[in-house]
């Protein structure tokens, strides 16, 4: 039996809606063609998607396993309607993947820096993303660069470090600790963390700096970063981030150095091609790398080669 998109777009609907009625309205389909058009779906997969109870559908484990694929496949499909009249502009197009968490204070200030440089020529698209889902994005957002603490390697990109990014304690100003202007394992063992998702390979490394950490002491678990901070500021507990993560910290939270030499590698990477990048993509990345050498993170010779001052010697892209 053919997969039909119009069955997935239907799946995605109710997934996020919770219910039949509110999809089937949305797609213009009676409650009685959708609900079939559902059982048919589940038959072609082999799987049951939604757990059936109360008033509302709820995702199957494996109905959440197939909405990752199936929304990402969603928005492809977008771009694929909307082929036609993208090629139409006239403008150029500079599609970019960006890291939530370095989005506010580091990479979205570049981008505009670039996009005002060329407003008469350039058009611009960012997608914001967690670690997690940013490579694969690719499939529906297509990005020409992308800057972040890519932490996996994949043969299709060329990825680049720029800096290594060190780690910080973020705490809220009632919290003791936040008279401390540096801290040791020892000074946090007794704190409630806020953590990343267990499926995040920053959790993985973080996790190095709490080791004896007990589940008990983890009161939140959290895929974003800015989440995780808007907690801290409630003094739920601490969180530890990169430096440059920690630069958006609100007046009431205090981002305190860690005595560990622990770093995350800030990195810009975009598919292989023979052509290579762009000039506003290479402006993109003089512009952040000014950004990071600005807030005292020292750059590697591939960052330094992006300075202004370095123009002449910038890297061969």
């Amino acid at each position: 039996m053919e997969m039909k998109s119009r069955a997935v777009k239907l799946f995605c609907a109710i997934a996020e809606s919770g219910s039949l009625l509110a999809a089937s309205n949305k797609l213009n389909l009676s409650s009685s063609a959708a609900s079939r058009m559902l059982s048919q779906l589940e038959d072609r997969l082999g799987v049951k998607l939604f757990e059936r109870g109360n008033k509302q559908l709820v995702l199957s484990e494996e109905g959440s396993n197939f909405y990752r694929v199936a929304h990402e496949a969603m928005k492809a499909w977008k771009v694929l309607e909307d082929y036609s009249a993208h090629r139409k502009a006239k403008r150029r197009l500079l599609r970019t993947a960006v890291m939530a968490r370095h989005c506010s204070d580091v990479t979205l200030p570049a981008i505009t820096k670039v996009l005002k440089r060329h407003e008469k020529v350039l058009k611009v698209t960012i997608d914001i993303h967690d670690s997690r889902d940013m490579y694969y994005s690719k499939y529906s957002h297509p990005f020409d660069i992308g800057f972040g603490t890519l932490l996996s390697d994949h043969d299709d990109l060329e990825k680049r470090i720029m800096a290594q990014l060190p780690m910080r304690l973020v705490v809220s100003k009632q919290n003791p600790l936040s008279a401390k202007d540096i801290v040791a394992p020892s000074d946090y063992r007794d704190e409630n963390f806020i953590l990343l998702s267990h499926d995040m390979l920053e959790r993985k490394l973080t996790d190095t700096l709490t080791p004896n950490l007990s589940e008990d002491q983890v009161v939140g678990e959290i895929s974003s970063t800015q989440v995780a901070l808007r907690m801290v500021k409630r003094n739920a507990g601490v969180h530890i981030t990169d430096l440059l993560a920690a630069i958006s910290v609100s007046d009431d939270c205090k981002a305190i150095p860690i005595d560990v030499p622990l770093t995350i590698p800030f990195s810009v990477f975009w598919p292989k091609s023979d052509k290579g990048l762009n000039e506003e993509a290479k402006e993109c990345i003089s512009e952040i790398a000014e950004s990071i050498e600005k807030v005292g993170i020292p750059l590697t010779n591939f960052g330094k080669s992006f300075l202004k001052k370095s123009a002449s010697n910038q890297a061969q892209l």
